[in-house]
């Protein structure tokens, strides 16, 4: 009888190249790391301005598959409740699809991706195929990430404030 050992599944492969390539594409100063937990948050990356930490943080939620939709967009599956949990964070979301056939990844932040119907346990975001991860410019990025994160602190801090008040 030949010996049988553990299968190394597809989807693992697909998964760990998606993460290669999205890590590949960063600027080397910023750091990426797989969060222990995964709900919704597959890459937490942090972002630095040279050698400076900056306590800004960009959330990755990473999917892949082996072909692509065709047509102008990619379409990833997001569950409702991972939708509302990413909504509410502090940091800035990015959604992720990489095409292993096409050896690319589209790109959208979640602050794009009109809410959901809350009846629907899932739902369709399609990302515009214009939006490709290895033409993106990091230090747009990083803007956004620095204006939406000043943005969202200074609310918390008024609310905050607003409650103390009461």
């Amino acid at each position: 009888m030949e010996r049988q050992y553990p299968q190394r599944v597809n989807n693992h492969q697909l998964e760990e190249a998606s993460e290669r390539f999205f890590r590949n594409l960063l600027p080397r100063n910023w750091t990426c790391e797989k969060p222990g937990q995964d709900y919704g948050v597959d890459l937490k990356v942090d972002l630095y301005d040279e050698q400076a930490a900056t306590g800004l943080e960009l959330l990755v939620q990473l999917k892949a598959s082996e072909d692509g939709e065709g047509g102008e967009t990619e379409i990833i599956r997001l569950r409702t409740a991972t939708y509302n949990h990413l909504w509410d964070k502090l940091q800035v979301v990015m959604l992720v699809k990489y095409i292993e056939s096409e050896g690319t990844a589209y790109w959208l932040f979640l602050s794009e991706v009109p809410e959901p119907d809350q009846a629907q346990e899932t739902f369709s975001v399609h990302i515009p195929k214009r939006n490709v991860l290895s033409e993106v410019d990091w230090d747009q990025i990083y803007q956004h990430v620095r204006e939406v994160t000043d943005e969202k602190l200074a609310m918390r801090r008024r609310d905050r404030l607003q409650r103390t008040e009461i």
